[in-house]
């Protein structure tokens, strides 16, 4: 070979083993960049995960028209449940209502059974804390990335923490998919399960965690395993990142299990169907408020205490998941209520293993904290309790879980009230007292929490909507996968205090939007939708925005793209909703009237005075 052909040779392969290993470092770099990431486990709410019901063979339970039973209570079809209550109630609460009178409360007690039987009948643990049927979640042993389609749809679906796949991919991220109803000490032990296998799948010594709502009672529990395993939970968690926890229990729930359902008039005959019902069926929350006069009052309200009684005494009593959900603070009172037989020995000791840990939460945190593993926490605030239990209108909270728990002991007022004038922050644990952890509305002061500097607040946001602010889940995500996002400081975009909002439908109106090409409209109406367009894209930018104006934005793009869509109610739409708005209004003055002139008296009651 000549000369001048072997350097040639030599060039030529110097230079493919050069771009060889610009290939191998770019590789190397992107899979460092991509391994900096901890791997995320999210531990869901309360039924989020998919759970079903199979028979003995492993088959899917299907109902006589060949579909699958729907999670959670598996419930008959609406014409098997109507059956049962007219063969089992209907003859008693018609007696009930000629007489005016439950003797024997024979219409409380069928009541409470055709209830029981409904909603929990399929659900119902053993003396051991298990299921009687064959009832599981669909497992979810490794990350999105190895899930079917289906699965991880599902996933998603349930807590749509897309901003962190974005980021750190679906290998990183894994789901806990568990029975909410089942042995509290099993679910953390799966929850460790899985945290190992996130561990070992991604190569990487520690992990995130994201609990939620009842979550926050599993981690509750999974501390107090590596406890009693003489393990430290800094050994293989990296950060926390609580999203609404149960931490203390939930307020609405802990209430039934201590007084049974709320028999205060203005809840029962006022606030209590209006705050299950949605707003356009006000409607019929104020009927049934007119119909439940029918009964009298004390009747009535045995037959909602005894409901209860039956549901937890005969069908949930052996649910030590459920237990978890019981307040510290009610705990003792319950259990003296509803375990003190002999049968009940081991749900006590399980439950009385939860509730010592659930007594230590706070201490946890604060020594897992000294021990390296970072904590956050983001709470939603000042909305009510559902109106079922006696504490409604008592603590703040977010429909179901009072601020206090979420919150990791924060200081809260109701509602209704505000912090007085010459309140001073407690800085319980707030090292520095040039911080101000009091909310701009006067209801927290965040700093007699555990975490003041780490704890993110939403004004006005509901329980069962927290998935559906954008900004929360935002926040969650960067949590996860920023190791730079530090705490209330980090970003003024996410402040310490925040509101409520609903995204999902500007956003989804607004992607359906945003390519629409409006140069065949008026220039009236093109400039009113350029002008829509460009307010909902700020909001669904934004990281913070008062509820109000959010909620105004849509209401404006959804006007304008209604009118460019020909979608505007036709006369008979109009004056059915006129209707129905003048309904409710007529329902709601004569809902109103009855309070105020009956108090809590049934309309019988009225009569036995004279």
């Amino acid at each position: 070979m000549k000369p001048i052909a072997k350097k040639s040779l030599a060039l030529l392969l110097s230079l493919v083993l050069a771009f060889a290993g610009m290939l191998s470092v770019t590789a190397l770099t992107a899979e460092n960049e991509r391994a900096r990431y901890y791997p995320s486990i999210v531990i869901p709410g309360i039924f989020q995960s998919d759970v079903r019901w199979y028979d003995e063979n492993g088959n899917e339970m299907l109902k006589s028209d060949g579909t699958p039973y729907e999670r959670p209570f598996y419930l008959e079809d609406t014409d098997a449940i109507v059956k049962d209550a007219l063969e089992n109630a209907l003859a008693p609460v018609a007696k009930m209502l000629i007489l005016q009178k439950d003797k024997e409360e024979k219409a409380a007690k069928a009541i409470a059974e055709v209830v029981g039987r409904t909603v929990a009948g399929r659900v119902q643990c053993d003396e051991h804390g298990h299921f009687i049927n064959n009832i599981k979640a669909v497992p979810y042993n490794t990350s999105l990335a190895n899930l079917s389609d289906y699965d991880r749809e599902f996933a998603l679906d349930a807590i749509p923490l897309r901003a962190y796949v974005e980021k750190a991919g679906l290998e990183n991220l894994y789901f806990y998919s568990f029975a909410s109803l089942g042995s509290i000490k099993e679910l953390a032990e799966g929850l460790y399960d899985l945290i190992q296998i996130a561990k070992e799948e991604t190569g990487m010594p520690k992990v995130n965690l994201a609990p939620i709502s009842q979550g926050g009672t599993i981690f509750a529990a999974l501390m107090q395993l590596y406890k009693d395993r003489g393990l430290k939970l800094s050994d293989d968690v990296h950060r926390v990142c609580l999203v609404v926890p149960a931490s203390d229990g939930a307020a609405v729930f802990s209430d039934l299990y201590v007084n049974g359902f709320v028999d205060d008039p203005e809840a029962l005959y006022s606030n209590t169907m209006t705050s299950i019902f949605d707003d356009d069926q006000d409607w019929l929350a104020y009927l049934i408020n007119l119909l439940l006069r029918y009964f009298p009052n004390a009747d009535l309200n045995n037959i909602l205490d005894l409901t209860v009684y039956t549901l937890i005494e005969d069908y949930l009593e052996n649910s030590t998941a459920l237990w978890a959900i019981v307040s510290s603070k009610d705990y003792p009172i319950a259990r003296e209520r509803f375990l003190m037989d002999d049968d009940n020995v081991y749900i006590r000791e399980e439950t009385d293993w939860f509730h010592a840990a659930q007594a230590k939460t706070l201490d946890y945190i604060l020594e897992a904290r000294e021990e390296g593993v970072e904590f956050f926490d983001i709470v939603d605030y000042n909305f009510a309790l559902y109106a079922i239990g006696a504490s409604w209108n008592k603590v703040n909270a977010d429909g179901v879980i009072h601020t206090e728990s979420e919150s990791l002991g924060a200081y809260s007022v109701p509602p209704m009230e505000s912090l007085p004038d010459d309140y001073v922050q407690k800085n319980t644990y707030c090292t520095d007292p040039s911080h101000n952890h009091i909310d701009p509305h006067r209801k927290v002061d965040a700093s007699a929490g555990i975490l003041p500097e780490n704890t993110f607040y939403f004004y006005g946001q509901q329980h069962t909507t927290t998935a559906s602010n954008d900004v929360i889940i935002r926040l969650a995500s960067r949590i996860l996968w920023d190791d730079t996002f530090t705490d209330i400081y980090s970003d003024p975009g996410f402040p310490q205090f925040n509101y409520a909002r609903s995204s999902r439908k500007l956003i989804n109106l607004y992607n359906a939007w945003k390519d629409y090409d409006a140069s065949g409209l008026d220039a009236d109406l093109a400039a009113r939708f350029a002008a829509a367009m460009d307010d909902a894209k700020a909001a669904v930018e934004s990281t913070y925005m008062p509820t109000e104006e959010h909620e105004a934005v849509y209401q404006n793009l959804k006007t304008v793209t209604d009118e460019i869509s020909g979608n505007t109610p036709d006369l008979q739409t109009r004056a059915k909703d006129g209707f129905m708005k003048v309904l409710t209004k007529i329902l709601r003055f004569f809902s109103d009237l009855m309070l105020k002139v009956l108090g809590g008296k049934g309309y019988s009651d009225v009569f036995r005075v004279f």
